[in-house]
């Protein structure tokens, strides 16, 4: 992959068979909440960020996560208040529960299947061997439902866990690719999709009430 990703990590934790938790902006940004309640929650810490030439400082469409190739990513920092900040992947681990949490990107630019998988070969390295992603999809009812990497991880969602299928559908954006990608790497994944009402004026606008459907669904399939 050359030098074009690469990943910074400030801690080595101990960690006893850990269980990787992904989510991104998208859809009602779930997933990004999800994740940002799940660091709150375990008292995670940062152990790595991944950074990219591919990552873009700005995105030319709307919603900001839908794909378009014509626009790749391009080099930029952010700057507020006289501090400067780069687009990144942030990678937090907790103990009791053991989790690697995925603080992901917006998947939208030339390089993006690039960025999942260097973020699926540093789990892998983990020994991650089981994955959860977050994501929102678009249902009226405060459902909530799973997609899997295979028809047994399926078959256990739905006899222990009361999960079935459910949506149907394009998973667009950063969490489907390492979700997708994540299968070439014998991690086995599943995806809690939460069920969330569109806001047609802002898609991302956030809904905290359907991130915390799913962070307690997770919590009870992982006994935390």
């Amino acid at each position: 992959m050359g030098n074009d990703v690469w990943i910074k990590q400030y801690k080595k934790p101990k960690l006893n068979n850990p269980v990787a938790v992904v989510g991104s902006p998208g859809l009602r940004s779930v997933g990004k909440l999800a994740i940002e309640s799940l660091i709150e929650k375990t008292g995670a810490q940062l152990i790595a960020e991944l950074y990219s030439t591919h990552l873009p400082s700005i995105y030319e469409t709307k919603p900001s996560y839908a794909a378009h190739p014509a626009f790749p990513g391009g080099g930029g920092v952010i700057v507020s208040t006289s501090a400067l900040d780069m687009p990144k992947v942030q990678f937090y681990a907790s103990k009791k529960p053991d989790l690697l949490l995925v603080k992901g990107y917006h998947a939208n630019f030339d390089g993006q299947h690039v960025v999942a998988a260097k973020v699926d070969d540093f789990l892998f390295q983990k020994k991650v061997k089981r994955m959860f992603v977050i994501a929102g999809y678009g249902c009226r009812e405060k459902s909530m439902c799973c997609a899997a990497t295979s028809l047994q991880l399926l078959s256990d969602m739905k006899e222990k866990h009361s999960l079935g299928t459910g949506y149907k559908g394009p998973f667009m954006g950063f969490s489907g690719l390492v979700f997708g990608l994540s299968k070439l790497k014998a991690i086995e994944s599943v995806c809690l999709f939460a069920g969330t009402q569109p806001n047609e004026e802002d898609l991302e606008y956030p809904d905290k009430e359907a991130s915390e459907r799913a962070v307690a669904k997770l919590k009870q399939i992982l006994s935390f």
